[in-house]
């Protein structure tokens, strides 16, 4: 649940950040209201799109359970969630500070480039983009939890992001951004190495990596993964009672690489000559 919690906060503000700048802007230039019901078509159209694709992945790979084909469509989701979620983090961390100024110019462009259609495509398709990140991220998440836990997180997620957005635009409070993005990017990264290390055991039950039999440890009998606390700890840290070296040396290395590198970025806007 927290991790499904946390990637809706941050992919609910993050949309929801750039959906108030498009109407910002075209306020302020007192647009035509019919662009007003482009962005909104745009928008969900994205959301449908991105509905119906996670359906049909989501019942495609279901349709195979019990099958070693199930296992391997698990440990693509999973390595090619993990890759999503720190590509992502990176991303909004060295375009941040800049997002509005690059919005902006991208919105004034599609106004003059046509009579607003496009200002519907570059909604839908900013939109649209965040929506299918949370939907792969859930896909993964869904094979390691129960789908109460998904909705509660989701919902909780949600309001979250939703509401910490309507602080930043509608009161008019500055909200510490540069701290929130930091955080749950950090949060997001501790996620992608678990989710990188489950593709790892994935592929070393189908005998597709070596070193399968070489557990480390066993700590089943002190706080078992089938339990509520080792369900939470997994599905959002990675913790495993009976992981592989590969599956920590994975983890470890994955954190060690992205995590100092994430927290000192800057992202700061290049200065042009």
């Amino acid at each position: 649940m927290l991790a499904t919690a946390v990637i809706f906060a941050r992919e609910s503000l993050e949309a929801s950040l750039i959906v108030a700048i498009i109407f910002s802007y075209l306020k302020q230039t007192q647009a035509s209201r019919n662009l007003y019901g482009q962005v909104w078509m745009g928008i969900l159209m994205a959301l449908t799109v991105d509905g119906i694709l996670g359906m049909v992945i989501w019942f495609t790979i279901h349709a195979y359970t019990g099958t070693s084909l199930q296992t391997v469509l698990e440990a693509i989701t999973y390595v090619f969630a993990a890759i999503l979620l720190t590509a992502m983090s990176f991303w909004m961390k060295n375009h941040s500070p800049h997002l509005k100024h690059d919005l902006q110019e991208n919105i004034e462009k599609s106004l003059n480039d046509s009579k607003g259609w496009a200002l519907g495509l570059l909604a839908g398709v900013t939109v649209g983009r965040e929506g299918l990140e949370t939907t792969i991220f859930i896909l993964a998440i869904s094979f390691q939890t129960t789908s109460g836990a998904i909705i509660w997180g989701a919902l909780l997620g949600l309001g979250t992001g939703l509401y910490a957005s309507y602080v930043i635009y509608h009161l008019g409070r500055k909200l510490p951004l540069k701290s929130f993005f930091n955080v749950f990017g950090t949060l997001l990264l501790i996620f992608a190495s678990a989710l990188l290390a489950d593709g790892v055991e994935d592929f070393q039950t189908l005998h597709w990596l070596p070193g399968g039999h070489w557990i480390l440890w066993n700590t089943g009998h002190i706080l078992s993964e089938s339990s509520v606390l080792g369900d939470i700890l997994h599905t959002f840290i990675g913790y495993a009672q009976s992981p592989t070296g590969l599956q920590m040396a994975v983890y470890v290395g994955f954190l060690l690489l992205t995590i100092p590198r994430y927290l000192t970025v800057s992202g700061k806007i290049p200065v042009k000559s």
